[in-house]
């Protein structure tokens, strides 16, 4: 069913919403929150880093021990447990589900048209 408009137009439509739904507001209200804790901000850079690393090196062909997986693993279950930074992950969690559902919802629409 085809939707009449400029798509530019309805993309700045779309960003708007994404800015005004609550999965957003939320996430930047729990970011601000943590940027107002640079020990936690810290903690959460430092974390991410880590697992990028073991990521690149996974990419490169490289064997990652199970034991530094489940040691990240416990990292991010112990850090989803120090208030402020559990629901920054929670909301952070949210507001990226919500932006995958939204490209898989323009992906699978733009490609039944190629079938």
């Amino acid at each position: 069913m085809p939707h009449n408009g400029n798509p530019y137009n309805k993309a700045h439509e779309l960003a708007d919403a994404i800015k005004a739904s609550e999965m957003f507001t939320n996430y930047l209200a729990a970011k601000q929150q943590l940027e107002e804790k640079p020990e936690l901000k810290e903690k959460i850079i430092n974390l991410r880093q880590r697992q990028m690393e073991m990521n690149r090196r996974q990419m490169l062909g490289e064997e990652i021990k199970p034991e530094e997986v489940q040691e990240i693993s416990l990292e991010y279950a112990k850090t989803n447990q120090i208030k402020g930074l559990g629901e920054f992950l929670k909301a952070e969690g949210v507001f990226i589900q919500m932006f995958n559902d939204i490209q898989e919802i323009i992906q699978k629409a733009i490609e039944s048209e190629f079938r």
